[in-house]
């Protein structure tokens, strides 16, 4: 097998319960008790049309509805739109649904071993926000009151996407539309830098040839790409307030990631919270961490419910 083929092969098996995630799988039964609106293509690219599936609010609280969009996790190899109905992320949705806010759960291009990052992955999910922001008036969706959430690999793709400015990435001009703000943005276990290598220490990226398949080629070949894709790069003084959430027992992407964000973000004086889940692996993981994954989400929709008012007042 090809070197770059190996190293693909590895990238999937990342995360503990996606290693079965290579490439897109057939839709699974969507909750009856939703309003969900599955199937919207927002763009296609390089032959693949992407779409994305939008859960509309249980009842009407807003005239414009607040958005949160959802990035899934998978090693940035692997995963689907689907894993938004795994029960720990669809007990934010629902609750956030309740609260009348519309969520959105996206596809986007997977690493292929090219620098997809940058080109496709990041790009992709910023299009679907650029996307929503657009149809606004369509979906019932409020373009000042937007929020993104992901979890590992989605945890950092959100990071970059709310932090990284849209004109440092080549997004689709026919998804250009009226200028806006990503508010607020939560992370789950996320990888937060490629340059920085107390981030790497203790987990799957810590030798640099895990980084060929991600930005095609070693970091210290591809530096300025690989600030482009670390969050606590992109942080700046106005940045949207940020609430992670780690475990401190993860081997695959190292709690100093969430601790690292915190520093980074206090030091910008951006609103951040940081949450530590003892004895908790990858996925929160763990027979008896503290606190729970139901306690993380609680306070995972405090927060956006908290940012939403803080939108509204501003």
């Amino acid at each position: 097998m090809k070197p770059l083929l190996i190293f693909c092969a590895l990238l999937l098996c990342t995360q503990p319960g996606d290693a079965a995630d290579k490439g897109r799988v057939t839709a699974p039964r969507l909750p009856d008790d939703l309003k969900i609106i599955n199937g919207i293509v927002f763009k296609e690219a390089g032959g693949q049309k992407l779409d994305l599936m939008l859960f509309q609010p249980l009842v009407k609280k807003f005239e414009k509805s607040p958005l949160v969009v959802y990035i899934h996790g998978g090693g940035w190899g692997g995963g689907d739109k689907y894993k938004v109905l795994r029960n720990d992320i669809l007990g934010v949705i629902r609750s956030l649904n309740q609260a009348g806010l519309t969520c959105a759960s996206i596809e986007y291009r997977l690493a292929d071993g090219k620098p997809a990052l940058a080109n496709d992955s990041v790009t992709d999910c910023k299009d679907a926000v650029r996307f929503l922001v657009k149809h606004a008036q369509e979906y019932g969706i409020d373009p000042e009151r937007i929020g993104t959430f992901g979890s590992s690999a989605g945890g950092h793709l959100t990071l970059v996407t709310a932090l990284g400015k849209d004109s440092d990435y080549p997004c689709d001009p026919l998804l250009d539309g009226p200028p806006f703000k990503i508010r607020y943005v939560a992370a789950y276990y996320p990888l937060v830098s490629f340059v920085d290598a107390e981030c790497m220490k203790g987990g799957n990226f810590e030798r640099p040839q895990r980084m060929i398949p991600l930005l095609g080629g070693l970091m210290k070949e591809k530096r300025e790409l690989a600030l482009k894709l670390s969050p606590v790069e992109l942080l700046r003084a106005d940045s949207p307030a940020i609430l992670v959430a780690h475990g401190d027992a993860d081997k695959v992407l190292s709690v100093h990631n969430a601790t690292a964000l915190r520093d980074a973000a206090q030091a910008k004086g951006v609103p951040v919270e940081c949450i530590i889940s003892k004895g908790a692996g990858h996925g929160f993981s763990g027979d008896s961490i503290s606190p729970t994954i139901a306690e993380i989400n609680e306070r995972t929709v405090a927060f956006f419910l908290k940012h939403l008012g803080a939108a509204v007042a501003k």
